[in-house]
């Protein structure tokens, strides 16, 4: 198996594990204790596996029913570029916002990267503007 091979492998299985089974200990196996997860606006934090467990349920704890699908994954050395799509039904606070019970869907991309099978570090960018939207959380573009 080529190491792009290993890298799709490992992000589907960290997907379908993770975000769509709610298996959180996986993050044991697949994020490095020292991962790094970098930002918009360029902070960076430090959050080993059991911090990238803690984010999901964030997730998980606002949209129950959300499901993760993976539209591309693309590898190039130890980076890979992951083009996704979230959906799932707002019934619990996501931080400060209350449950609408709306269907949200939101896309993200984020490139990771992976060093002896480990997820050591990654960027994320997130349509935040277009999921606060659809929460009600801030007026959309019809609003007058």
């Amino acid at each position: 198996m080529s190491a792009a091979e290993a890298h799709r492998a490992l992000f589907e299985r960290w997907f379908e594990e993770l975000w769509n089974k709610k298996n959180y200990d996986i993050t044991q196996e697949l994020v490095h204790p020292d991962f790094t997860a970098h930002g918009a606006g360029g902070q960076s934090i430090r959050q080993g596996p059991d911090g990238v467990a803690e984010m999901v349920r964030t997730w998980h704890a606002a949209m129950p029913d959300g499901r993760m699908t993976v539209d591309d994954i693309v590898t190039e050395g130890d980076l890979s570029m992951i083009r996704m799509t979230w959906e799932g039904t707002h019934t619990g606070a996501f931080g400060d916002i209350p449950a609408s019970n709306k269907r949200i869907k939101v896309t993200s991309i984020g490139i990771d990267r992976v060093v002896n099978g480990k997820i050591t570090e990654g960027w994320g960018e997130l349509d935040m503007m277009g999921m606060l939207m659809q929460m009600g959380a801030i007026p959309g573009p019809d609003a007058s």
